[in-house]
């Protein structure tokens, strides 16, 4: 798992990408466009009895349901940035991208996913909602290094230190 996390006065950006390896993106490509054509010659002998248009969505829809998945195995991507207080997440799959989104969250909790070789950890983001029960804002879809999440964690608890101090041009505050 590639995952890049840099630093300011006020937000942690995160960008995450799925380690494809070549071979398998070449056969996932190779294995849908062989079911996209393989539904494209379905659908035109079925063309021999009676013309049915209808019939052809059947590979369109396909190419945009499963078409997504390749291209997120393929080029996948995760962008987000963290704030104190507010959460933006945006998914790449290559050729095109997800609209930013903004959320405020209330507090991070972590679900560990264990592997062979390695501890990821997976981020969540809750907010209470007006009944005061948690509400899931946002959940990582790749998983990040123990490490990496450790890194988070200590550049939020600096910047919630640092929020209102002489660095990010905010009035010091002075006590009477």
């Amino acid at each position: 798992m590639e995952t890049e996390i840099n630093f300011d006065d006020l937000n942690i950006y995160v960008r995450s990408k799925i380690p494809t390896h070549r071979l398998l993106k070449i056969l996932l490509f190779i294995l849908n466009l062989s079911i996209i054509l393989g539904l494209l010659w379905f659908v035109y002998t079925l063309q021999e009895d009676k013309p049915n248009i209808l019939a052809f969505f059947l590979p369109i829809i396909y190419a945009f349901t499963m078409g997504k998945y390749l291209l997120w195995n393929a080029f996948g991507e995760e962008y987000y940035i963290i704030s104190t207080t507010h959460i933006s997440y945006q998914h790449n799959y290559g050729f095109w991208q997800t609209k930013l989104k903004t959320s405020k969250y209330d507090f991070i909790s972590t679900e560990n996913i264990k592997l062979e070789t390695d501890e990821k950890i997976t981020l969540v983001f809750v907010q209470y909602n007006t009944e005061k029960l948690q509400e899931v804002i946002f959940s990582t879809a790749l998983s990040i290094s123990f490490s990496d999440s450790n890194r988070i964690f200590n550049a939020l608890n600096e910047i919630r230190i640092n929020e209102f101090g002489h660095d990010v041009n905010f009035p010091q505050i002075f006590s009477n």
